[in-house]
């Protein structure tokens, strides 16, 4: 029944870049507190900026020419610095609106389409990035949910304002539900190193699990020994 208002995707497709990337960072110290019985805050603050690295990696591997950080600390912005990224501070007041502000300055500058990507996506790859770039050429907004169906891990869209940013509690639904009600046309990539986020300890262990398949990126986080995988 649903079907006939959205497709799912999970094919390789070839690449369409987006005008530019989004990527969002909580202030370090208040992010991944629900890990804090097994990391100290020292240890989630060098969790966040590998994976941060991760997802801009990707986006540039890809193909992106303009990849952007919003953020407030020092650490992010020396990352992203260090990358030839664009740093964006954090002025607003919560995650919505910093989203909103800044993709309707970046539209009104370059105009196209664009993405945003959690900074928490340890398994991302470049060939989603491509992927997500090539659904939105025949789609309004292209939509990658968690592993839960909760969260939105990847939200592009080919115009600012095509829905209310809508982060948070059931986000996915809260963003799929805008986007069909409004009549847009709407895909979701449906993809397991784009759905799984690191917010709680599960997810630490389902990395573990997932690291005798394979992963590229994996490596890179094997190095960080206080995962305990």
């Amino acid at each position: 029944m649903l079907s006939r208002k959205f497709n799912i995707y999970q094919v390789k497709l070839k690449l369409t870049l987006f005008e530019f990337a989004i990527i969002p960072v909580k202030k370090l110290a208040d992010a991944k507190s629900r890990l804090r019985k097994l990391l100290n805050q020292q240890q989630r603050r060098r969790l966040i900026l590998t994976m941060l690295e991760l997802v801009a990696n990707a986006c540039l591997e890809a193909g992106l020419k303009r990849v952007y950080v919003i953020g407030s600390d020092p650490e992010v912005e020396t990352l992203v610095k260090r990358k030839s990224l664009s740093f964006i501070p954090d002025i607003w007041c919560g995650l919505n609106e910093s989203l909103e502000s800044v993709t309707d300055m970046l539209y009104s500058r370059h105009g196209g389409g664009f993405v945003i990507f959690p900074c928490d996506l340890p398994l991302i790859s470049p060939e989603d990035v491509k992927i997500v770039g090539r659904l939105l050429e025949h789609n309004d907004v292209v939509i990658s949910p968690s592993l839960g169906l909760k969260g939105t891990n990847a939200l592009a869209m080919r115009e600012a304002r095509m829905i209310r940013m809508q982060y948070g509690a059931s986000s996915f639904l809260k963003h799929l539900s805008s986007a069909m009600a409004c009549g847009k046309r709407v895909a979701i990539y449906a993809s397991l190193r784009v759905g799984l986020d690191v917010d709680v300890p599960k997810d630490m262990a389902k990395l573990k699990r997932l690291s005798k398949l394979g992963y590229e990126n994996f490596k890179e986080l094997r190095a960080l020994d206080y995962l305990r995988l």
